[in-house]
């Protein structure tokens, strides 16, 4: 078991990547290519908006939305 463990540090970023492929592989069989795709971009959104109102709160989507579609 400890070198299972030691197999997971040195090479913990192989091993993520794998699992994502792994899930992405089970999702695009299971409920299709566009509706995974789809998935992730939600996520992805959740995960921005959640990270901006971590970071500096409502203030921190409106600056975000503003330097977004602001006018050069």
């Amino acid at each position: 078991m400890n070198t299972f463990l030691e197999f997971i540090k040195t090479h913990k970023f192989t091993v993520l990547f794998v699992l994502i492929g792994l899930l992405l592989t089970i999702l695009f069989f299971t409920i299709g290519f566009w509706r995974t795709i789809l998935l992730i971009v939600i996520l992805a959104v959740c995960f921005l908006l959640g990270y901006l109102l971590d970071q500096s709160g409502p203030e921190g989507i409106k600056e975000f939305f503003h330097k977004l579609f602001a006018k050069k």
